[in-house]
């Protein structure tokens, strides 16, 4: 306490001590407080807890040292002292990095907000660790599409199907935020490579054009997905898929964009697809950012199956169908124009993975 009201304080207590030592009860110095120095000076019980004080023998007017941390300690040695702790491992808690400096938690709050101006961010999920030959791929071929398709048209995606297969399973755990770091606001987030989960699932191979689901085939239990069961199985009830809605043609000149996985890219299936007239699209390898299943439907397949538990194929089956079925067939549309956006985004990036990055350039 500094000024007037310092004074007024010690005052108020000097009365207090005097008046005490008279014998005068505490409620009573109160009421006098309050008539000679005005209503709110000081509270009852302050009064008497001084009275207290003054009648065990205390003689001093001003408070004792209190003990701990003094509030000079934004000091630059200790800005200093976590901006180099935060250089070993941006992962500390507020909490940890007061334990180590001794420092309150609001002093090393304040210190972080407002000397280093870092935040905490979450660290960025990557699915590959790029080359700078597979970056120059991914934008070379992102041009190509680009000049393919400039911009979406109904008209010129009405032929476009594009799948992959996906894990799904029996539950889905819902999501947590996780290994969040301290950064500047112009720094990137971290990237940490996913782990596989070994839980009880089903492979599903799931298809889908800008007018919704195609076809959705779960694999036989105990079968990987081959270049043969792509072709015999996955890629015969496609053609039918097509057959039911343009006899004439059937899977003629539709434009396929799948990835480069080997039972897609196996011999068999590239003879099957050149007999049947169907272009495949480029697709860059390690680029589930430039695939439609991955960035648009795939997630929202797990986000509308997570937290749920499915005892049986058919259960699973039956909530993966809905869940295809209950996306709007403006969803799907917009999952194509997005595919453009980000096909230019990859280009900006230099083929780096652009997801997560936007906000904090």
């Amino acid at each position: 306490m500094t000024g007037k009201r310092a004074e007024n304080v010690l005052e108020i207590r000097a009365y207090i001590k005097g008046r005490s030592l008279l014998g005068i009860k505490a409620v009573d110095i109160h009421r006098e407080v309050c008539d000679i120095y005005g209503e709110g000076q000081m509270s009852h019980r302050t009064v008497c807890r001084w009275v207290g004080k003054f009648s065990a023998g205390q003689q001093q007017l001003k408070d004792a040292a209190h003990p701990g941390r003094p509030a000079t300690t934004t000091t630059k040695g200790n800005i200093e002292k976590i901006r180099n702790i935060l250089k070993t491992d941006a992962r500390f808690t507020v909490r940890q990095l007061a334990r180590i400096t001794n420092l309150s938690l609001a002093r090393v709050h304040a210190i972080l907000k407002k000397h280093l101006k870092v935040r905490k961010i979450n660290a960025r999920w990557i699915p590959h660790l790029l080359t700078d030959e597979q970056k120059k791929t991914r934008v070379t071929m992102a041009k190509k599409l680009l000049k393919m398709y400039p911009k979406y048209s109904k008209k010129a995606f009405d032929n476009i199907v594009t799948g992959d297969e996906t894990w799904v399973y029996y539950f889905e755990p819902k999501r947590k935020v996780a290994n969040r770091i301290w950064a500047t606001k112009n720094a990137r987030r971290p990237s940490i490579a996913k782990r596989i989960r070994t839980v009880k699932k089903v492979l599903y191979a799931i298809f889908f054009t800008n007018k919704g689901p195609a076809i959705q085939i779960p694999v036989p239990k105990g079968r990987t997905v081959t270049g043969k069961f792509y072709k015999n199985v996955v890629l015969r009830k496609l053609k039918n898929y097509y057959k039911s809605r343009r006899p004439k043609t059937g899977l003629k000149y539709v434009r396929l964009l799948h990835d480069n996985a080997p039972a897609h890219k196996a011999r068999i299936v590239t003879d099957f697809l050149e007999s049947e007239k169907v272009t495949v699209l480029p697709h860059p390898p390690y680029s589930p950012d430039l695939a439609p299943c991955d960035y648009f439907l795939f997630p929202k397949l797990k986000y509308h199956l997570s937290g749920r538990r499915y005892n049986s194929r058919n259960a699973l089956g039956s909530a993966v169908y809905q869940c295809l079925m209950g996306v709007p067939i403006e969803e799907y549309e917009k999952c194509f124009q997005k595919w453009i956006d980000r096909l230019k985004r990859c280009v900006l990036a230099g083929g780096e993975y652009f997801e997560g990055q936007s906000k904090l350039k």
